[in-house]
């Protein structure tokens, strides 16, 4: 080759099976662990639970203050807004309790004394939560609650157990190994639950 003359040598980036794999459509993808039908469900657990608890507390306040159960529910969730029991992520306005994943729906009954959270989900995929207070007796170490499809009816208000599950709604039984719940959430909800019981 003539001294003048330069050598031109072009460089052409191959890329490996490897990264085909990763750019791949096709390919194997992560799934996100944050997302889903079942961590969906148990974050709803949680808030529906966690609601709960604000209610509990509200009206344990309310009867320690006035020396008598609250009268309905609005009084309820105005002193829930003051004292700002709500847990977080869960809004109130005028006359809706929602999250990024529920509405949910308060019935309460002062005599003889007893109260429900309903949370229905907004995606059309989920399934409508219930929490009855106090506590319905469960197995060991659960807490017990009723779950059924989106499209069931809302139930009628503080409706048996036969009632429900005529209506389609099943009983569930919230374990930690299962829904992980905490020992710090379970112990909250019994307790609060046996005192409410004493309250009646």
């Amino acid at each position: 080759m003539p001294q003048s003359e330069a050598a031109q040598v072009r460089f052409v980036e191959t890329r490996g099976l490897e990264f085909e794999k990763e750019s791949s459509p096709t390919g194997p993808q992560t799934e996100d662990p944050f997302s889903g039908p079942e961590y969906d469900n148990a974050v709803r657990l949680r808030e529906t639970s966690a609601l709960g608890m604000a209610i509990s507390l509200s009206v344990l306040s309310l009867n320690t203050q006035n020396g008598k159960l609250p009268e309905n529910v609005d009084r309820i969730i105005r002193h829930v807004n003051a004292a700002r029991l709500l847990p977080p992520g869960i809004q109130s306005n005028s006359a809706t309790i929602t999250s990024e994943r529920s509405t949910f729906h308060i019935v309460y009954r002062r005599e003889p004394f007893s109260f429900e959270v309903l949370a229905v989900p907004i995606s059309d995929l989920g399934s409508q939560l219930l929490f009855r207070f106090p506590l319905p007796q469960s197995e060991p170490n659960t807490v017990l609650y009723f779950e059924a499809l989106r499209d069931r009816p809302v139930p009628a208000a503080l409706s048996t157990v036969e009632q429900l599950s005529a209506a389609g709604w099943r009983i569930r039984h919230w374990r930690g190994d299962v829904s992980s719940i905490t020992s710090a959430t379970y112990d909250s909800l019994k307790e609060q639950s046996d005192y409410l019981r004493n309250t009646r």
